[in-house]
């Protein structure tokens, strides 16, 4: 990942210096809502820091239609956006690869990315050790806890291929590795479920070797 996306390997018939851009350059970046919202049991997702650390979008905060329309008037997620940790947890992305339809605290920001620019290369851009010094340039270092401001994020610092289909390409690349290792991932689970249950009938008798 860190020689795909720093320059220091390209992929077969791609060249041309990478260029260098400012995050500012490259998409439109929103924060949102500084108000805490009157949360109902159920309706419309709200997003938070804690959402994109874990990675998880199902067990989120609801907040009413009504609360919601008027939070989204100006703009709103969409499938294609990235939404960045700013407060607590900076600079963690995750990219929306789903439709949504969802409001979001002012503790994430929201990179609306230029249709030149490829957002998944963005997401795992953000992995990188020169991105994380980036934000740590950046941040508020006398702030707790950590964060970092929108003109900040604005300001950081990217080296990126210079044509888009570039950028798709190590994207592509990247996302089919994390598929690989998450059905992995899933089938280590898998196996140490059924060694847990083993365990549980040797040790305990209720299943004898022969």
């Amino acid at each position: 990942m860190q020689e795909l996306l720093t320059g220091k390997k390209r992929l077969p018939g791609f060249s041309g210096k990478w260029e260098k851009k400012k995050l500012g350059e490259v998409a439109e970046i929103r924060d949102g809502t500084h108000q805490t919202p009157d949360y109902v049991d159920y309706g419309i997702p709200f997003y938070s820091v804690e959402n994109v650390t874990r990675n998880d979008f199902d067990n989120t905060k609801y907040i009413t239609h009504e609360e919601h329309s008027f939070l989204t008037k100006n703009y709103k997620i969409e499938k294609g956006d990235i939404l960045m940790t700013r407060i607590g947890s900076i600079g963690d992305c995750k990219y929306v690869d789903w439709e949504v339809n969802a409001s979001f605290y002012v503790s994430l920001a929201l990179l609306k990315i230029k249709k030149e620019y490829s957002a998944k290369f963005l997401c795992h851009y953000s992995n990188t050790a020169f991105f994380k010094a980036e934000l740590k340039i950046n941040s508020l270092h006398s702030a707790i806890p950590m964060k970092i401001n929108l003109g900040q994020i604005s300001n950081i610092r990217l080296k990126m291929p210079p044509t888009y289909a570039e950028q798709t390409a190590i994207a592509q690349i990247l996302s089919d590795m994390d598929t690989e290792i998450e059905h992995l991932e899933q089938k280590l689970d898998k196996y140490k479920m059924i060694k847990q249950g083993m365990m549980q009938e040797l040790l305990t008798g209720k299943t004898r070797l022969i």
